[in-house]
């Protein structure tokens, strides 16, 4: 590493990769330190006794996006997708919810016959939406778009909608209450039904690997050189007059550069690796404040498919699901996350994203086998109490999170008859997991909160540029809002970042992170 770099990429992630190919396909110099020991962050795998398991994404959206991304850069393999199909099943409702918008239209119609007018207002809401979200400066769309802006989801659909259990499926895709803008609300609509969510031909762990090699031999043919470093953290970035100056390694090697792309994501990059000093009065105040998405509590299976019957899965891989009871109404099952430990039960009635993620992959499990992942929201705060220093847990803490990982395979077996005898192999992560190895503050699973009352964009505002000049952002955070999904839109934030760079653009003013910052911070870019 005694080498001359133009650059320094903090963080092999997506978006960390694509910055990195871009940069060396330029024709410049450019180190990629990355702490784990393997390339691609959240979007890599992981496996247990043969079962291959997820540490993020279980696909993207958009393909022609990431395929695009990647011949940009001078990727020349073929990169083949197939798509993949959910469904709800919940509120004694069987429904797809990846089909496009007139057959959806048509079958919540079946489901709702009462809401049929309302239905179809809805998805003509949707699609008006979407159709302006891709010129959004013609003055006829800003309009419309400044609107649905300036309106919740949940308000928008109490005076559209009379079944409260259809007010929920509109307003989240799943079964909880409404909480978006409808901007937002229509491009998740938009992803699910008309773009498509999908897997990759060979796998996550192929794709990772497929970036990290054109952000490293790909780049030779440009005359720019790139290197991977991995199991290489870095401890602090930088900054000398105002510029960046370089990084310093957690071994205390220290890295010269004039330019960083941190694909660690903002509270990560603004609270932990920069000196407050150096940056501006405010920022650091509104980093810390900002909102982010909820995290997860994940538990990987690997099954023994001779005893368990999987024919919930038979038209759609992925399900969002939530068990009907008789006494099922609109009022929520409380968990307490204040307590020391939450009722286990009480985490498995939530809503649950369940997926047989080797029915869109075989080669993930051997034979005989299958991998299912169980999905539910998680406040990070409760799990951080049982976190006396990082990277460490109280001897109690295993069996507290083994203990609400079965109740969640306890539950999903209504779902799944034969579950719990046809376990081979239980892994469960926590927000904590998703913060300390997958390198999410906070374990926030899919950057700045969605809510509608920190985050009303209509479009992503790109975050890419920084307070510090030569200091430039990419990742799942470098946008606003995901509007075109994770994958995509850290690999675009990447070649913005690069860009950016290459341009030599100047730092920024204003404080540009979504959310409401107060008075004394700086004002919020419009």
């Amino acid at each position: 590493m005694s080498k001359q770099w133009d650059a320094i990429v903090v963080g092999a992630g997506v978006g960390g990769l694509s910055a990195a190919a871009s940069l060396v396909k330029a024709g410049l110099r450019v180190l990629v330190l990355e702490k784990n020991p393997h390339p691609g962050g959240t979007a890599y795998v992981y496996s247990r006794r043969g079962f291959t398991f997820p540490m993020g994404p279980l696909g993207f959206s958009t393909p022609e996006l990431v395929r695009h991304g990647l011949t940009s850069v001078g990727h020349t393999y073929d990169l083949d997708f197939h798509r993949v199909h959910y469904q709800i099943r919940a509120f004694d409702l069987n429904v797809p919810l990846s089909l496009p918008f007139g057959r959806m239209k048509d079958e919540m119609a079946r489901c709702f016959p009462a809401d049929a007018q309302g239905i179809r207002r809805f998805f003509q809401d949707m699609d008006r939406i979407v159709s302006a979200m891709r010129f959004p400066n013609r003055e006829m769309n800003r309009s419309l778009l400044e609107r649905a802006a300036r309106t919740s989801a949940r308000n928008y659909l109490s005076e559209l909608i009379k079944d409260w259990r259809l007010r929920r499926i509109a307003g989240s895709l799943g079964t909880r209450e409404a909480y978006t803008g409808l901007p937002l609300l229509a491009a998740m609509w938009n992803l699910m039904t008309r773009e498509g969510i999908w897997y990759p031909k060979g796998g996550m762990r192929s794709f990772c690997h497929r970036l990290a090699k054109a952000a490293t031999s790909e780049g030779e043919k440009h005359g720019g050189f790139g290197e991977i470093k991995l199991g290489a953290e870095v401890k602090e970035i930088r900054v000398r007059n105002g510029k960046i100056s370089g990084v310093t390694l957690a071994e205390g090697t220290c890295i010269d550069a004039a330019a960083v792309i941190s694909n660690a994501d903002y509270k990560t990059t603004f609270i932990r690796l920069l000196k407050p000093e150096v940056l501006p009065d405010g920022w650091c105040r509104a980093v810390t404040r900002a909102k982010q998405t909820n995290s997860i509590f994940q538990v990987c299976l690997g099954v023994d498919t001779s005893k368990v019957d999987l024919s919930a899965f038979s038209e759609a891989s992925r399900l969002i699901f939530r068990r009907s009871e008789d006494s099922l109404s609109q009022r929520e099952e409380e968990i307490d996350w204040l307590a020391v430990q939450v009722d286990p039960e009480a985490l498995a009635a939530q809503e649950l994203e369940v997926s047989l993620w080797s029915k869109d992959d075989p080669m993930l499990a051997p034979e005989r086998g299958a991998v299912v992942v169980i999905r539910t929201e998680a406040e990070y705060a409760h799990f951080a109490k049982h976190r006396p220093a990082q990277g460490q847990r109280p001897p109690a803490y295993r069996a507290y999170k083994i203990r609400l990982g079965q109740a969640l395979v306890r539950e999903t077996a209504n779902l799944i008859p034969g579950l719990e005898h046809a376990v081979l192999v239980m892994d469960v992560a926590t927000p904590l997991t998703f913060e300390e190895r997958g390198g999410r503050s906070e374990g926030a699973v899919a950057g700045w909160s969605w809510d509608y009352e920190y985050n009303s964009d209509y479009q992503p505002v790109e975050l890419v540029r920084t307070p510090i000049y030569g200091l430039y952002m990419a990742g799942y955070q470098a946008y606003s809002a995901l509007f075109m999904g994770g994958v995509p839109m850290a690999m675009a934030s990447g070649h913005s970042a690069a860009n950016a760079l290459l341009q030599g653009a100047g730092p920024v003013e204003e404080v540009t992170i979504p959310g409401p910052h107060g008075e004394d911070m700086p004002p919020k870019k419009m």
